[in-house]
């Protein structure tokens, strides 16, 4: 199995997005009613630094199809992807 790949997404120098390649929870900066479970991701987790920009992100991963489209896609809307090692 190879190693689970993390990438840190940033707006200038502000951390916004931490990802996974792991299929899971999505989690967001604000909590959940009770009893709601995160929305869960087929190609991907990652976890909301940063509430500001959770609706643009939430756009963006909305319009992708995998993992690479959605990373293409923050860079497209000026973010920085870092992978992390």
């Amino acid at each position: 199995m190879p190693a689970e790949r993390h990438w840190q997404v940033y707006d200038g120098d502000t951390l916004i997005l931490e990802v996974s390649d792991r299929p899971g929870p999505i989690l967001s900066t604000a909590p959940l009613p009770p009893g709601q479970a995160p929305m869960q991701c087929a190609f991907m987790s990652a976890t909301s630094r940063d509430a500001f920009h959770e609706n643009q992100l939430h756009q963006i991963l909305e319009a992708s199809k995998d993992l690479p489209s959605f990373l293409n896609g923050l860079v497209a809307a000026g973010f920085k992807v870092k992978p992390l090692t």
